[in-house]
């Protein structure tokens, strides 16, 4: 804040007690900006027990769906203030450095699955390139309430009638991205 003042030599003691006013009003007006302008920042964090099918029938004409939770946490820090987090989720190709068909493996062998925004295993959850797309969602951190929780489902297909090579367990690991 910038401010010019006039002095006048006629009346030094009132000009003294004008100008001190006015460093008062001043300074109590900075200090108001100062708190009206604070912003406190949210920090998130994902978690997620991860996706498990269970056991799969080569022989079984139906696919095997399975679904998982991710679990949005944000904070806001430090309280007090507000903040509106506007997250995005995206997921990676995982192994198999492709969404038309994600691949879990079991040392050499491979086999496919996808993961999915809706149980109706139509839309592949990824990080929007190709046909893929990401998940969005939001809350509100206020000082009465400055740690929120958000859940997403994730839904798991593996196709029917794969050959697979060995009975063992495959696995593969997709990264999740949030950005707020």
């Amino acid at each position: 804040m910038k401010r010019v003042e006039v002095v006048s030599a006629a009346r030094p003691r009132r000009e003294k007690r004008q100008a001190h006013s006015a460093l008062k009003v001043a300074v109590t007006l900075w200090l108001c900006l100062t708190a009206t302008n604070a912003v406190a920042t949210p920090s998130c964090a994902v978690s997620t027990p991860g996706l498990n099918f269970g056991p799969y029938d080569v022989f079984d004409a139906g696919a095997t769906n399975g679904n998982a939770t991710l679990t949005i946490s944000c904070d806001l820090n430090p309280p007090p203030g507000n903040a509106d987090v506007n997250y995005t989720i995206s997921l990676s190709t995982g192994s198999s450095n492709s969404f038309v068909q994600r691949q879990m493996k079991s040392g050499a062998n491979t086999f496919g699955y996808n993961l999915y925004t809706t149980n109706a295993y139509s839309v592949v959850w990824g990080d929007g390139a190709g046909s893929t797309v990401t998940v969005a969602g939001s809350m509100r951190l206020t000082t009465p309430n400055p740690s929120k929780t958000n859940t997403h489902s994730v839904y798991g297909r593996i196709p029917a009638l794969q050959d697979v090579a060995v009975a063992s367990d495959y696995q593969d690991n997709v990264t999740v991205t949030v950005t707020y």
